[in-house]
Parts: structure tokens; sequence; C-alpha cells
């Protein structure tokens, strides 16, 4: 077995390292202006020690009854199936889905295809006012009653994802200045989001061929202390025989809150 493969993934450009002005990111020529090629190897991660609150991910078995041609379906059985997974897995008193997004594989189109760039899907300046921005809605309590987890859940549809799988970076090779804000403008929405910068200490790793029974739980933002704070990541290229098909899957963002 191969213990990694060499990849090329996209850093945000060296230029923005040392500034306050934050980038925008939000189509195929913004990503080329504003980020930067590095090849990489990307480490199998089937026999690693992973765990969504050490590196940040972990893969989990799940298979499901849900027919993802149809929205009903992905709503009324998806959703909920996954729901009670991530809140048995994180201890959360409450999980919310936020948002879904299936990618049926159209690699040519910048908001349907998969993300070029290493990225985290949330802003890490101020945790819990972004929590709470969010939760509101959820009537949970009293004001900072509770503390917030964002999680995303990634699972492959119909066959493996052996070509353009995720590429995740192991949290504890992060540290705090590789990491900056941008801007992604994209679905017609403002969203301050996570992009780091070239570090040669960062550790890759992937699920070569996840199959569709598996799905990779992994950390978005974290209001508790001591808990990894995110994981980075982006889809990639790997070497593949003609003839298989691109990847498709499903990602859903997670709202977890936990009593104080």
């Amino acid at each position: 077995m191969t213990e990694y493969v060499e990849a090329r993934v996209r850093y945000l450009a060296p230029v923005w390292r040392d500034t306050d002005e934050i980038p925008t990111i939000a189509d195929w020529s913004t990503m080329a202006a504003n980020t930067v090629e590095h090849t990489v190897r990307v480490h199998d991660a089937w026999d690693a020690d992973c765990d969504v609150e050490t590196t940040g991910f972990q893969r989990v078995s799940h298979t499901t009854l849900a027919d993802f041609t149809a929205p009903q379906s992905v709503e009324r059985v998806y959703l909920p199936e996954v729901a009670s997974l991530v809140q048995k897995l994180t201890s959360a008193d409450h999980v919310v889905a936020t948002h879904h997004y299936i990618r049926w594989g159209n690699p040519g189109d910048f908001e349907a295809g998969y993300a070029g760039f290493l990225h985290g899907d949330k802003p890490l300046a101020d945790p819990m006012a972004y929590s709470l921005a969010r939760a509101r809605h959820l009537q949970l309590g009293p004001a900072r009653s509770h503390d917030f987890a964002w999680y995303n859940t990634w699972q492959p549809i119909d066959h493996p994802a052996t070509r353009n799988p995720l590429a995740l970076i192991d949290a504890r090779t992060v540290s705090p200045g590789d990491l900056h804000p941008y801007r992604y403008d994209g679905a017609g929405e403002q969203n301050l989001e996570t992009v780091p910068l070239h570090s040669s200490a960062h550790r890759f790793h992937y699920f070569p061929s996840l199959p569709p029974e598996d799905l990779i739980l992994f950390k978005q933002l974290d209001t508790r202390p001591h808990h990894t704070p995110t994981c980075l990541h982006s889809a990639f290229e790997t070497p593949a025989p003609p003839a298989t098909p691109l990847r498709r899957s499903i990602e859903t963002r997670w709202l977890c809150a936990f009593t104080s």
C-alpha cells in the first residue's frame, strides 16, 4: 500500500502574510491571483490515529437510506440520520444542520465543483460572536449559556471518492500565524472564511477511495478552550484510471451547542 501521494495544493500567496488586508477568493481569477501552488505529500489515513479533537478529522461508518436525487429524502432521511451520528460523536446537547450541498461532478464550475485551494469554512477571529449571531433562532436559553462547535460531514455518493478526494491538514501541525481571513462572495452571499499560508510543518492526510458507506467528520470552529479550532482542507487530484468517475459527494455543516 502506498503510504502517501504527491499532490499540488493551493495556499494563500505569501504577499498576504504580514498584512491585515483581506483578500477575496470567489472565482477562478481571484483564486489564481491570491493563491500559489505547492507540492505536498498527502498521507494515507486509513490506518492513522485520527480523531476530530486531535487531528481535527476522523472517518466514521455511515450507511444511509437516503435518495440523494430527491431533495425531500435528503431533508427528511439523510440529515436526521447524520444529526444523530454527530450528536453521538460530539456529545452535543443540540445539533442543527445549517447548510448542505451535493456535488455531482462538475469541476469546471467554481461554485458547484471541487474547492481548489486550502481553506476553512469559518472565520476564527471571534468564534463566540460568530456562533451567537447564528444561534439566536435556536432559542437555546440565556445568552452565553452555551459553548459552540461547528463541524462538517463529507460523504461520497454512488461510488468511492477515488478522484478528487479531500486532503485534510492535521490540526496539530497548524500554528495561529499560518491562518488568514479571506472573503468568499459565492452564491450571492458575502462570508469571511479562513485560508492558510504555507508551512513546511503541515502534514496532510486523505482516505484513498473512501466508499459511500463512510463519511468524514471534521472541525471548522470551536468556542471551547483547548479544543481543536479548525481542520483546513481542499480537494486534490490523484492518479486514477481514465474510466474512473468524478467524485460525487454531499457535505453538510453542523452547528453544535453544549450547555456551559
